[in-house]
């Protein structure tokens, strides 16, 4: 597939508010985050909400929330990470019964695989650790397990190079969503742009870019072409 091909630069919105924070229109992506997404099940005993004694009660409700708030203490403790629960079932799900089952989401990403792993491993423990308390069982499933991409560092040091003589600075970042990038580079080099978000608003109907962001983006890209053409 190489031939003639130097490699591939992608220009992407963020999908983020980290630009727009730092109130930049562009920034340098270093690398792509590797992903692990998990199914968490929680198993306990239904019973009436109104007659079971609190202390005997096996709550998988209670096991699964008291996990979900280990989980942002572990993503906040470790830097670059970012943990996210973002699905939660229970059954049988009536607003008067102790929830016998609760299934949950996990989604942990961070652009080194080895942070990323051990993270989910702490999250699995806090897991055991949650449901031995209330006597429940839990049991969980692998659903993707995605490395991490680096980007090109000779395309990368370019691009940056090109971000500054447009007069930008080159904020270099790790993007934490998935993008064509990752399936390219295992055939070529690849390097990506980010454009700023406004409101870090991504996959939604108010999803936007500025123009003058797309300028510089365009700029910066004629300038990548020259620097490569050195």
């Amino acid at each position: 597939m190489r031939g003639d091909l130097l490699g591939y630069l992608e220009f992407h919105i963020e999908q983020g508010p980290e630009l727009e924070n730092l109130d930049l229109p562009i920034g340098v992506v270093e690398a792509i985050a590797g992903q692990s997404r998990l199914d968490f099940h929680f198993h306990g005993k239904s019973g009436h909400a109104g007659t079971t004694p609190m202390r005997l009660r096996q709550d998988a409700l209670a096991g699964a929330a008291e996990w979900i708030g280990s989980v942002e203490r572990i993503a906040l403790a470790t830097p670059g990470l970012v943990a996210t629960v973002g699905r939660i079932e229970t059954r049988p799900g009536a607003g008067n019964v102790i929830a016998g089952e609760a299934q949950a989401s996990l989604d942990v990403r961070h652009a080194r695989d080895e942070v990323r792993r051990r993270a989910v491993d702490q999250i699995s423990q806090a897991a055991e650790d949650s449901a031995r308390k209330r006597s429940l069982t839990v049991n969980w499933e692998s659903r993707l397990d995605q490395p991490a991409v680096m980007c090109d560092t000779n395309l990368t040091a370019l691009l940056a190079r090109a971000v500054e003589k447009q007069g930008h600075v080159a904020h270099r970042m790790v993007s934490g969503a998935g993008h064509d990038a990752m399936a390219l580079a295992r055939k070529v080099p690849v390097t990506m742009l980010f454009l700023r978000s406004p409101g870090g608003i991504s996959h939604h109907p108010d999803e936007s870019v500025r123009r003058e962001d797309v300028e510089a983006a365009l700029g910066v890209g004629l300038a990548f072409l020259e620097e490569l053409g050195k």
